[in-house]
């Protein structure tokens, strides 16, 4: 059984320093055999919103695609993430690397 996107998306985080919101939702997607479309795409970001408003992750920047009209954030894994993930279990598990 594969583990749900949040934990997925909080593992990334974990492995790694900052990733951009679309590098999350690339490697998701793959990891997930999800199309990069607007619906994947939007509905990681709103994974990110929750994870955000909860205290699980911080943005540590943010740009403009001038290209798109969108913002982008650049996300980092907090102190109060990584406990949680410990007390559930998610941090004693590697994040699978997804192939391309």
């Amino acid at each position: 059984m594969k583990l749900h996107m949040k934990g997925y998306i909080l593992q990334l985080l974990a492995a790694n320093d900052t990733l951009w919101d679309n590098e999350i939702a690339h490697r998701t997607c793959i990891e997930y055999g999800k199309p990069e479309d607007e619906y994947w795409t939007g509905s990681i970001r709103a994974i990110l919103a929750d994870l955000y408003s909860g205290g699980l992750v911080q943005t540590a920047e943010d740009t403009l695609d001038e290209a798109t009209n969108k913002v982008h954030f650049r996300y980092a894994i907090t102190e109060f993430g990584r406990q949680r993930m410990a007390d559930t279990g998610l941090l004693d598990i590697e994040p699978k690397e997804a192939t391309q």
